[in-house]
């Protein structure tokens, strides 16, 4: 019953015994026990056509989006966000820290404390729900324990465990279910099938360009992790040459951000300047050889260029398209990122919910409720 109010809306115990084959006792005393419980609240009066019709209209019972939280955090290079989301998903409140790049790790953890805290601070609802679930993501290799194994891009990580680090600033027993740790690049992926240009496609591959290159796959709508947690660090791979490519765009614009440096090279190339084509090119043509590799192995539905390089749109799309048609045989749908720099903590945020629904409705109800 609390499946097909999740999924559905608002039900009458009628509507509720019609569509789970259940006696209307059976439902009568089970929604009874979920307004106990606190999963399922009286809906809204009915429309006002209903309401016109003879007698008292029947009670319609809902899924009580208040009845806990998620917690999401994306701790990143240059910033630490945190989100706090309802049952449904809605964001309730975010907290932004900006942080410096070579800030240590523990300076970098002090940071995610104090937008952990901010944000639960701020959190509108007088009486604070629960917090069912919390999802930390960083670069890196991160194991199923929350270990940070590797992480090329903030070295300070190796080593740490974050959904320790987590708890320890949430304080014990302050979360009723689980808290995990994972790849941001999973995290980014898994947003953009839940919020963003990906939304219902089951067999992605999301590629991130911007202050690093990195990767990631969805199978089947969920995050592919791999025998250690390695699985899309393919940037890695210096035959790629994805780092001295993106080197390459940013030294057209020498001195200012990388923001600047992207900014400017799109710019020249609008108007026509050769050699930001050229170089634009280049750039795509390596990207692509990576989207290749990926793309024939799991064969995806569709590729989603995220980072700070998605912002450029169509100029950046086009040319990979074009080289992506030359390398695959198939070569799959390729489309710019629409959730910015939130991508990683949405996807935290998601992921977390997946772990709740899946605890409340049990594996198939978790799949439908996603779907």
């Amino acid at each position: 019953m609390l499946s097909r109010m999740y999924e559905h809306g608002a039900q009458t115990v009628t509507e509720l015994a019609r569509s789970t084959g259940l006696s209307r006792p059976t439902c009568e005393e089970g929604v009874a026990e979920l307004l106990a419980q606190g999963w399922v609240a009286e809906g809204a009066a009915p429309d006002p056509a209903a309401a016109r019709q003879p007698g008292r209209p029947a009670r319609r019972y809902e899924f009580h989006a208040d009845a806990g939280r998620v917690l999401g955090v994306d701790v990143g290079a240059h910033k630490i966000l945190a989100m706090v989301a309802d049952l449904r998903g809605a964001v309730t409140v975010a907290r932004r820290i900006d942080v410096d790049p070579d800030l240590p790790a523990r300076g970098r953890l002090a940071a995610m404390g104090d937008a952990v805290t901010a944000c639960l601070a701020r959190e509108p609802v007088a009486d604070r729900s629960p917090l069912l679930a919390a999802v930390i993501a960083s670069p890196g290799v991160v194991d199923a324990r929350g270990r940070v194994v590797l992480s090329n891009a903030m070295p300070e990580l190796t080593g740490l465990n974050l959904a320790d680090e987590l708890a320890r600033t949430l304080g014990i027993g302050s979360v009723d279910g689980p808290i995990h740790a994972e790849n941001d690049m999973r995290m980014a992926a898994l947003a953009e099938q839940w919020r963003g240009v990906a939304d219902g496609v089951p067999d992605l591959v999301y590629i991130h360009a911007g202050h690093r290159l990195g990767a990631a796959v969805l199978i089947d709508g969920r995050p592919y992790r791999g025998h250690r947690g390695a699985a899309g660090e393919i940037g890695t791979l210096g035959l790629l040459d994805w780092a001295n490519s993106y080197r390459r765009l940013l030294a057209y614009a020498p001195g200012g951000t990388t923001g600047d440096a992207t900014l400017r090279v799109f710019t020249d190339l609008r108007e026509g300047n050769a050699q930001a084509r050229e170089l634009v090119d280049r750039f795509a043509r390596d990207l692509a050889t990576g989207v290749a590799v990926m793309s024939m192995t799991i064969d995806p539905t569709l590729v989603v260029v995220g980072g700070g390089i998605s912002q450029a749109g169509d100029d950046i799309i086009e040319p990979v398209s074009r080289h992506l048609a030359d390398l695959c045989l198939f070569p799959p749908e390729v489309q710019a990122s629409s959730l910015g720099d939130e991508s990683v903590a949405l996807g935290a945020l998601r992921y977390g919910l997946q772990d709740v629904e899946g605890r409340l409705f049990g594996a198939d109800g978790a799949e439908r409720a996603s779907s």
